[in-house]
């Protein structure tokens, strides 16, 4: 996996370290980031190593909502040409399978899907955002600085107010919580299996704002010269199932091709000719979302558990020591500075 992003993505990085009284240019060294590349907003940086400098950057400024804070101050223009493209597409729904065709563009392993209808919250649509880096990256502060700048594009690009019915965090607050509801507007849920902005299905035919026809064009076309679309075979449809329905189900063959429309045969015999095996597919996602929900929450292990699906919590642990060759406490015992003890709430078990 390319683990990179444009430079771009740090937009309003150095202004907001400066208005918390520090200076960022040692904060870029120190996360292994050569600061004249970040001078060009397309050029190519380390994904993890931008992750490092939001995690660094919060720590060294007493400020554990850096992230937040960042996505809040970021307008369109953060996704360089993409955004051009975006502008002028007729509706939401078209804007979306736009940026979930050219968003390796502005990074390899940024990953966005629609679930509609959502598996979360009855009668609305989910807008799901994963980041597939080696384990042991931190995220939380990346993974906030994404929902609040794509929430802060979307009410930029939409004429219609725009009002999210949730908003799901997979990782316990970095700062208070009503920080995350005045940031989004809307209940906030956290220590959930991914990310995501909950919308009413509506929003799919909500009017784009429009920018000039030719300029889009032009920015189409460099857009799809760059690379080819990434791939949507069956492999990558059941990943991005397996992640939306952890802790739902069991995650077996049988579910996940009951909710893809196909029989399990036919999509063993899909996964077989694209050298892939549902096994394999399904551990990765498990084993990443159990490293998240273990490094990144400080909720109990039996509720770890529950929401990872687990029959119990005995039998999280037999899959932790194979995964990790350790047990689950003491991965927890390993992290510093996590924020505390949160109570494991599914989204629809909140009034909205």
């Amino acid at each position: 996996m390319d683990e990179s992003v444009r430079a771009g993505a740090l937009q309003g990085f150095h202004g907001l370290v400066r208005d918390l009284g520090g200076d960022p240019e040692p904060l870029v060294r120190q996360s292994g980031l050569d600061p004249e590349s970040l001078r060009d907003p397309e050029a190519m940086v380390s994904l993890p190593a931008v992750a490092l400098l939001l995690e660094q950057a919060a720590q060294r400024h007493a400020c554990p909502t850096f992230g937040l804070r960042l996505g809040s101050r970021q307008d369109p223009e953060v996704l360089g040409l993409l955004a051009v493209v975006i502008q002028d597409t007729a509706t939401v729904a078209e804007a979306l399978r736009t940026v979930s065709r050219y968003l390796f563009v502005h990074s390899p392993a940024y990953e966005l899907a629609l679930e509609d209808p959502s598996r979360q919250l009855p009668g609305c649509l989910t807008l799901r955002f994963d980041v597939s880096l080696a384990t042991g990256v931190p995220q939380r502060q990346l993974l906030d600085g994404f929902l609040a700048a794509a929430f802060r594009m979307a009410r930029a690009l939409v004429p219609a107010e725009l009002r999210p019915r949730g908003v799901s965090i997979p990782h316990t607050p970095t700062g208070r919580p009503e920080e995350y509801r005045d940031c989004f507007g809307a209940n906030v849920f956290f220590a959930q299996p991914y990310a995501g902005l909950h919308f009413g299905r509506e929003v799919l035919t909500a009017s784009m704002r429009g920018s000039q026809p030719r300029l889009r064009e032009r920015a189409a076309a460099y857009l799809a010269a760059r690379q080819p679309p990434a791939g949507h075979g069956v492999s990558a449809r059941v990943r991005d199932v397996l992640k939306s329905t952890v802790g739902v189900n069991r995650g077996t063959k049988a579910e996940i091709a009951a909710l893809l429309g196909l029989h399990p045969r036919t999509l063993q015999r899909r996964l077989t000719a694209e050298g892939a095996a549902f096994e394999e597919i399904r551990t990765e996602v498990y084993r990443a979302a159990t490293w998240r929900l273990l490094r990144e929450t400080r909720i109990p292990l039996s509720h770890t558990a529950a929401a990872l699906g687990f029959s119990e919590q005995s039998a999280m642990s037999r899959s932790v020591r194979r995964w990790f060759g350790t047990t689950p406490s003491r991965i927890r015992a390993q992290v510093s500075g996590n924020a505390g003890a949160a109570t494991f709430r599914r989204p629809g078990d909140v009034p909205r």
